[in-house]
């Protein structure tokens, strides 16, 4: 009989790197998904595929993800999280993941009653009608606390061999991880900022005053200061070296584009990154850059200089110290 191949959703997490590996045990060929969005830590997914020796695929959940948060059929949790709506879309993806492999079913971590919006006994069971997926979806950790799935009924996986957790607490799950050895996987306690408190409001706000963001402007989101200019245009200023480090990569296509505009200072400050309908102005420059000084060394005097890159185009402007109190721009959230 030929091998049985699974797709597993993997976070890096301690529960779906678990629940790959009581698959594997299984004698099942196992192919790592995981679903790269701008809200979501990648945390050591790659670390823990190695580990369990499986092959990763690496998906974007792109822009159609982003309008899904603006507009999710069944609400949003405690913050702006549409998890219901999420996994549903994770879901679609990994079904057309299962095909182009030539898998057989669909593993993931999920342990019932873990999660108060979207491993509820009603919400597994929406989640599974709404993706077209019921009896596809192995959840290997609860498995004894659900109907069997196809992967049982067919023979291909031991339903005896699958655990009967469920709740909040991970103790079981660390217990069976220590006994399988497993290693490289994340602790529990991280996770997706659409539960974050502070930056779900961000994203909010962002989303209110801006109604057809960018993937860039969106990814922008997790760094940094975030001003919107008299115009409309939206600043985002560095917190710090490892910040500007990000800014200046996740923008770099788009200012080599002439879509966004990248502030370097040559002194002691941040880099700032501008994006906006419409190429910035002499006026619109200045009030970035007064912004930027606002943040910058307090020692610092006289005229200083930032290069200002968008497109092939690089020109410099000044700012004096000490700054002029800046009360143009409104802060989106610090």
């Amino acid at each position: 009989m030929a091998k049985r191949k699974a797709i597993s959703l993997m976070s890096g997490g301690l529960d779906s790197t678990l629940a790959t590996k009581i698959i594997l045990d299984q004698g099942i060929e196992v192919i790592g998904l995981f679903l790269e969005s701008p809200f979501g830590c990648k945390e050591n997914v790659e670390e823990v595929a190695k580990h369990l020796g499986i092959k990763l695929r690496i998906v974007d959940k792109g822009m159609a993800f982003v309008e899904l948060i603006r507009n999710p059929k069944y609400g949003y949790g405690k913050n702006i999280n549409p998890c219901i709506d999420c996994r549903i879309y994770m879901f679609h993806i990994a079904q057309r993941v299962m095909e182009e492999e030539g898998a057989d079913f669909i593993i993931t971590g999920e342990v019932l009653g873990q999660r108060p919006m979207s491993q509820r006994r009603d919400a597994m069971d929406i989640i599974d009608r709404d993706s077209e997926t019921e009896g596809l979806i192995l959840r290997p950790l609860s498995a004894k606390h659900n109907l069997p799935t196809l992967a049982e009924t067919s023979g291909w996986v031991d339903r005896e061999k699958l655990l009967d957790i469920q709740g909040r607490s991970r103790s079981e799950q660390l217990k069976w991880a220590q006994s399988l050895e497993l290693k490289a996987y994340t602790a529990p306690g991280g996770g997706c900022l659409l539960t974050d408190v502070n930056f779900s409001a961000r994203l909010h706000q962002f989303f209110e005053q801006h109604e057809n963001p960018t993937m860039t402007e969106v990814r922008l989101l997790r760094y940094g200061r975030h001003f919107d200019l008299s115009d409309g245009s939206h600043l985002v200023i560095g917190r710090n070296a490892e910040e500007n480090d990000h800014l200046q990569k996740i923008s770099k296509e788009d200012v080599a584009k002439d879509n966004m505009t990248l502030f370097r200072p040559y002194f002691s400050g941040p880099m700032a990154v501008l994006s906006g309908k419409n190429t910035p102005d002499a006026a619109i420059l200045e009030e970035a850059a007064k912004l930027i000084a606002n943040y910058a060394k307090k020692n610092l005097v006289d005229t200083q200089v930032i290069e200002v890159k968008r497109g092939e185009t690089a020109t410099r402007i000044t700012v004096r110290f000490p700054p002029a109190a800046q009360t143009e721009a409104l802060p989106v959230l610090h």
